[in-house]
């Protein structure tokens, strides 16, 4: 039930439970209506400081359009946003106008998401064509929106050609656990193709290629970090690496099962000058925290993980011939399974 509330509502950034949140604009927006409110003060000043009769109305005109042109920024940057409370919806427009709504009441989203091009949008229709909400992908949590809406099933229709980080979210394929057996044989066998097609290519690298599934503890990984402490580790599922634990379909909350590839040559693990490891790696399957009233954690399959393996192994091949390395007679500290279970 969609029902407008007037502009009582309380200016807040926060939904009010844990996993609410706020679509807004930036502090950025913020920032340029400030700087746009300055300028028009600035040159007010010098007219008048410096005030020559030959300056005809028109220039009082636009510096009235320049002190318009920063209020509306600022208003709009204050006033408009989204927040998201589990399942229900509050949208305030530029004057302050809020209407609520649920999640049984949007039937349709539409984005783009490429500000370069002038195309970022980011709207909520109901079941009637209606539209609930304008927003832009540019705003502050429009990602998290877009994963809310994903993961409630709501279809969002990509502008072509703008698709942006949204193309990848809507990407993102759930999944059960009795799946990943099938699914990382496929992924498997994809990479297997993709690893042989790459050496044909580059025979005269005479370089071998070592690939298999990681598993880790998302939340044990280091940020910035290509080859992972051992404590983010868990034995891949189905390898027989349970340290005398049956394996069970039973998997932790912060799940991150990564497709890894090592360059060796010789046998020998390769190393760039600076002594790191060259390796790729591409996110294949994890689990995330899921927003709305049902909460939990749900296991997804990253739908773009191929693309990213093949723009890492293209610029691998560009890489390798104009580079240095040094070669290590070390094994792997763990070890890289083919399928899950």
């Amino acid at each position: 039930m969609i029902k407008a509330t007037g502009n009582k509502e309380k200016n807040t950034d926060r939904g009010s439970s844990a996993n609410g949140f706020t679509v807004k604009q930036t502090g950025a927006a913020y920032g340029i209506g400030i700087f746009i409110l300055a300028a028009a003060a600035l040159f007010s000043f010098l007219e008048m400081a410096y005030h020559v009769k030959a300056v005809t109305v028109w220039i009082y005109l636009v510096l009235l359009g320049i002190f318009l042109l920063g209020g509306y920024v600022l208003l709009e940057a204050w006033n408009r946003r989204l927040t998201v409370d589990e399942d229900l919806f509050s949208y305030r427009n530029l004057l302050g106008k809020t209407v609520s709504f649920s999640l049984g009441d949007v039937a349709l989203g539409k984005a783009a998401c490429d500000a370069s091009k002038g195309r970022d949008y980011l709207r909520l229709y109901d079941k009637d064509g209606k539209a609930l909400c304008r927003l832009e992908c540019s705003m502050k949590n429009a990602p998290r929106l877009i994963w809310y809406l994903h993961e409630h099933g709501i279809p969002i229709g990509l502008e072509a050609g703008a698709e942006g980080y949204a193309g990848d979210i809507i990407r993102q394929r759930p999944l059960t656990e009795d799946m990943l057996a099938e699914q990382s044989g496929q992924v498997f066998g994809q990479m297997q193709g993709m690893a042989e097609r790459w050496l044909e290519r580059n025979r005269e690298l005479g370089a071998e290629l070592e690939y298999g599934f990681a598993c880790y503890f998302a939340g044990k990984m280091e940020e910035n970090a290509r080859m992972q402490p051992a404590e983010s580790h868990f034995p891949v599922p189905g390898t027989g690496n349970g340290e005398g634990r049956e394996d069970s379909h039973v998997l932790p909350e912060d799940f991150l099962c990564r497709m890894e590839l090592f360059v060796k040559k010789d046998g020998c693990l390769v190393r760039d000058r600076r002594g790191r490891t060259l390796m790729l790696e591409s996110t294949v399957f994890y689990r995330r925290k899921c927003t709305g009233r049902e909460g939990g954690f749900r296991l997804y399959h990253n739908g773009v993980w191929l693309e990213e393996m093949e723009e890492a192994m293209g610029w691998l091949e560009r890489y390798l011939p104009k580079h240095r390395f040094t070669m290590v007679q070390e094994p792997l500290k763990y070890p890289l399974g083919k399928s899950l279970f």
